[in-house]
């Protein structure tokens, strides 16, 4: 266990977790090593994704030896649980909850023509999976990591509470959507934590999405920057590699230098960007063969000056 963690992700956590970016920037791995690192620090854990309708094994139970999470929360190591959010799970927990009786709501659920009207119900699927997230929300969890989908799944259910409150402000969907809203736009309870790769398309995907998440009001905790390269040059140190590999056209020496100065590229524009976000930091990961079966890894993400 690392005794500081003050300069890592660690020391940036809030209660709740929501890692977000675009497919192939590594988010899913970097949500499991921050489970993993968390619950070594004796915090009671959940790992959370979304349910997948592509019929593939999950990528993120993967990470645990598993083909898929369950819709209720397994353990998966000490202090750290995994879980499934299903639509059809919550929709089902979310009628039980105000119609009091689980056989009539399981009824309702298992009648097929009652299931297609209800789907075809504005947001009705984004509900479901927002009132299973919530039951997780009024656990006992120290912290929650949710592995987001690169898909618009988490718009939809950042929009979902707003959306709803405009065209039911009361009654029982109402008091849980404004439950919903206290945890997660709660800059002292929830963070998003976008990844990237240091890459100008990614890290311009990687702003777009900031944009779109603070037009929600989600509180953004910062940026991941995954697969940094090893670099021991300062800048000046750079642009002389970099004359000489030119010079000699040494074509390994010359890649390696030029990925660096993509990093550091991309370590300026996110630096530049977060000037228009209070509070917002910018991690680190360094790129490591096999970051999933590396133990210590979360640990390694840290806070980039």
């Amino acid at each position: 266990m690392v005794a500081d963690i003050s300069d890592t992700i660690l020391g940036s956590l809030k209660r709740i977790n929501l890692i977000s970016g675009k497919g192939g920037t590594g988010r899913t791995t970097l949500a499991a090593s921050i489970a993993r690192a968390s619950a070594k620090e004796g915090k009671k854990t959940l790992l959370v994704e979304i349910e997948d309708d592509s019929g593939w094994d999950s990528a993120l139970a993967r990470n645990f030896g598993l083909k898929h999470f369950q819709i209720e929360p397994e353990m998966l190591d000490t202090h750290l649980y995994g879980l499934c959010l299903s639509a059809e799970t919550g929709q089902e927990k979310f009628l039980t909850s105000f119609l009091k009786v689980n056989a009539l709501s399981q009824m309702i659920m298992g009648n097929q023509g009652v299931k297609w009207f209800l789907e075809g119900a504005p947001a009705f699927r984004e509900m479901g999976y927002f009132y299973h997230l919530l039951l997780q929300m009024r656990g006992d969890y120290d912290r929650i990591i949710m592995d987001l989908p690169a898909t618009g799944h988490f718009i939809g259910l950042a929009r979902l509470p707003k959306l709803l409150l405009k065209m039911i402000p009361f009654g029982p969907i109402a008091d849980r959507m404004k439950e919903g809203q206290r945890y997660l736009y709660d800059e002292e309870t929830t963070s998003v934590f976008i990844a990237t790769l240091p890459q100008t398309l990614p890290v311009s995907e990687a702003i777009e999405l900031k944009m779109e998440l603070s037009k929600e009001s989600l509180p953004l905790g910062g940026f991941i920057l995954n697969r940094a390269p090893f670099n021991p040059f300062t800048e000046a140190e750079e642009q002389i590699l970099f004359s000489l590999s030119q010079k000699s056209k040494t074509q390994n020496l010359m890649v390696e230098i030029e990925r660096i100065r993509r990093f550091r590229e991309a370590r300026n524009r996110l630096h530049e960007e977060m000037k228009t976000a209070t509070g917002c930091r910018l991690f680190v990961a360094p790129e490591v063969f096999q970051p999933e079966a590396e133990a210590e890894f979360g640990y390694r993400i840290r806070v980039q000056a």
